[in-house]
């Protein structure tokens, strides 16, 4: 994917281009990511013109705009705003992206005519009793904290650092993150039936 532009970085987190880096990323029927010139090829425009769109440096004319939402299957709608009027519903209730609702419509297999990954489509059911244990929400939430004190540690000056006698600030929040994560892992899996060793 591009980095971002030196100039213009203002327009970079735009919806247009976020939502088509989005796309490109992942495209929203099948997964598959495209590449610039690919995209370009089909609607007629230089792959430097695509990388020049989904940086936020230039924006495309509405005829293009309409091819590539032709060529990614998606609406108009879709590409000037991030939300579908198809998944308008459950985006605004839920509070999810329109990438995160097609990923959860490929896990349900809700296009036959794409190729189902078997792995993904067999996610369903876990996902549910993920979402449904009170203590996902409670990890989430403790999940949140640790890597916010990982991003203040990170932020730390050198003089801040050293009220802390030698210790590596920012490594230790790392563990500390690292071994809650991997607590939580370890109960799902025992929950499963199943049991690690960590020894």
């Amino acid at each position: 994917m591009a980095k971002q532009p030196e100039q213009n970085t203002d327009r970079y987190y735009d919806v247009f281009p976020t939502t088509l880096r989005g796309i490109l990323e992942s495209h929203p029927k099948d997964g598959h990511s495209t590449t610039y010139k690919a995209l370009g090829e089909a609607v007629g425009v230089r792959q430097q013109t695509i990388s020049q769109y989904a940086s936020g440096q230039t924006q495309p004319t509405a005829d293009v705009v309409l091819r590539i939402a032709q060529f990614f299957d998606v609406s108009v709608n879709y590409l000037l705003t991030g939300v579908s009027s198809f998944n308008k519903e459950y985006s605004q209730e839920l509070g999810l992206s329109e990438t995160a609702v097609e990923h959860l419509k490929r896990a349900k297999n809700l296009y036959p005519q794409v190729d189902p990954d078997p792995a993904r489509v067999h996610t369903i059911p876990y996902l549910d009793e993920l979402l449904s244990d009170d203590e996902f929400y409670e990890f989430l939430d403790a999940l949140y904290y640790y890597v916010d004190g990982l991003q203040g540690a990170h932020g730390m000056t050198d003089e801040m650092k050293e009220h802390f006698k030698g210790l590596d600030i920012e490594n230790y929040f790392v563990w500390q993150l690292q071994m809650f994560v991997q607590e939580f892992i370890q109960k799902e899996i025992k929950k499963l039936g199943l049991d690690i060793r960590t020894e």
